[in-house]
């Protein structure tokens, strides 16, 4: 299927030799291997926010990464291929990211510790806005490109889940709140806020921004007015 805007360049190529193959499924198995496969990856992003997604093509990403195009088809089949996987990538390096970013310390308040990680992801976030936005973009174009931005998504949302369950375990958060819905609409109204900062280029000031996100996401959890649910005889669920 060719790539959507793309020239022949950016369409898949079929009929790979059985190395290739291998290698497009598993990976190269060398060290020489894995590096120029990075290398690849790391071109392409460059292209990519240089460029776009539609405008970008696989010519592009071969002579950033100075190799032959015939050496990108025994890693990716295509610019779409290599575009999903770049995307996974940034954002598996920004919840990395995100942890080294929050400065948590012990003995701070649980609102303390909501700012900080918040903190966290808009610094982490203004450094990926421009591959943030291509998948915003490119998760219109076609089924699969939806399911990569609903994965890309989703790695993030599962990580805030397990947070929110585990401050209900501890009794830090509301336990009448569904984990999994409580996290769609707070990773929603985050990463939306950030979205229209960054990438449409929104003037907010960042204290102002932090300071709002802190309060409704504090308030969401119930760690602000802990008392109304607590009073209601709720418990942390076992």
């Amino acid at each position: 299927m060719a790539s959507r805007g793309g020239s022949s360049r950016g369409r898949r190529v079929t009929g790979a030799s059985d190395p290739q193959q291998q290698r497009r499924d598993t990976g190269p198995q060398t060290d020489k291997g894995q590096a120029r496969r990075l290398e690849l990856l790391l071109a392409a992003r460059k292209v990519f926010e240089d460029k776009g997604f539609v405008e970008a093509r696989v010519a592009d990403i071969v002579a950033e990464a100075r190799v032959a195009q015939g050496t990108f088809y025994s890693y990716f089949d295509s610019k779409d291929a290599i575009f999903r996987e770049v995307c996974e990538g940034v954002v598996a390096q920004m919840l990395k990211d995100v942890t080294a970013s929050t400065n948590t310390e012990p003995g701070m308040s649980m609102i303390e510790r909501v700012r900080e990680g918040l903190r966290g992801y808009i610094a982490v976030y203004r450094e990926n806005a421009l591959m943030i936005a291509l998948t915003e973009q490119v998760g219109t174009f076609t089924p699969e490109m939806r399911t990569m931005r609903l994965h890309v998504r989703d790695a993030w949302l599962a990580r805030l889940e397990r947070a929110i369950k585990r401050q209900q375990a501890e009794g830090l958060a509301d336990p009448t709140l569904d984990p999994y819905m409580t996290v769609q609409v707070l990773g929603a109204m985050a990463d939306h806020t950030c979205y229209v900062w960054f990438s449409l280029g929104k003037p907010y000031d960042e204290n102002e921004v932090l300071d709002t996100l802190t309060t409704v996401w504090a308030r969401t959890i119930g760690v602000e007015d802990s008392t109304v649910w607590k009073s209601s005889g709720e418990v942390p669920p076992a």
